[in-house]
């Protein structure tokens, strides 16, 4: 049986996920502080849940995020949005598991592996503060808006500046030329994102103090920061690391392209 989440079941359904931060932090926050954005759905079976599903709408691109018992509940979770999701590419931040689940229903899928990092003491951070940060408000978002299209970031969407802080370091001109912010804020736990320095301000320390000052703001409300970076980014690893993050207990994920449906070798359920 197909249900909509709503506020009469909401609590069940983070109890579940809940239990698994790391696992399930991007559901948790569809759930959560991103859920004006998202169309949620369970799977039940014997009055048990046995899936969730979240198609999230506020990019250039379909995202989602789910948490399954098997392939099949996923399969129905899918079929449930109709033609909404059939033949069409969506984009996934999976877990090794989520992942092979993920394969058994998609027609195509590009998995990038990613290394995902987390911060849980502000005491543990590691930071060489060289240039003063500004907090950002919405005022900054066409600037910011630009900065990312230079720095090529596609994920930026200025009601990210509503969900938790942004920091930035301006130049003498008072241009923004490095930021760090976020993709969400929950109880649960964080995500530092939106991480870009112009290529004329480049290894000068910059994103070390945004990254800082928004991590040291979002760890007095969360349990922990999250953040993930492709495998090859060789730069953000040795970043991070010099700053004390430290590998969560997930990694890698899997940063995925999935067009989904079952694949053409036959149908199932």
């Amino acid at each position: 049986m197909i249900e909509e989440v709503n506020d009469e079941n909401i609590t069940e359904v983070l109890d579940i996920i809940g239990e698994s931060p790391f696992d399930n932090i991007i559901l948790i926050a569809d759930l959560t502080q991103l859920k004006e954005w998202c169309e949620i759905k369970l799977v039940r079976s014997n009055g048990s849940i046995q899936g969730i599903f979240s198609l999230y709408r506020d990019l250039d691109f379909l995202a989602g995020a789910f948490w399954v018992q098997d392939a099949r509940s996923l399969k129905m979770l899918v079929d449930s949005y109709g033609s909404t999701l059939q033949n069409v590419e969506m984009v996934f931040i999976c877990t090794k598991q989520q992942l092979q689940m993920l394969q058994e229903i998609a027609e195509k899928i590009e998995p990038i592996k990613e290394r995902q990092m987390v911060m849980e003491a502000p005491d543990k951070l590691v930071c060489k503060e060289v240039a003063p940060v500004d907090r950002l408000t919405m005022n900054d978002a066409e600037e910011l808006r630009d900065l990312y299209r230079v720095c090529g970031t596609p994920a930026w969407t200025p009601n990210a500046l509503n969900f938790g802080p942004f920091y930035g370091v301006r130049d003498e001109q008072g241009k923004i030329v490095s930021v760090a912010g976020v993709h969400f804020v929950t109880k649960f736990g964080s995500e530092i994102g939106n991480v870009a320095t112009h290529p004329n301000h480049r290894r000068k320390g910059y994103a070390i103090c945004c990254i800082a000052a928004t991590t040291k703001e979002v760890l007095k409300g969360s349990d922990r920061v999250l953040l993930h970076f492709f495998e090859d980014n060789i730069g953000a690893k040795r970043l991070y690391e010099k700053m004390g993050f430290v590998y969560s207990p997930v990694d890698p994920v899997y940063f995925t392209k999935a067009t989904l449906g079952w694949k053409k070798r036959g149908k199932r359920g």
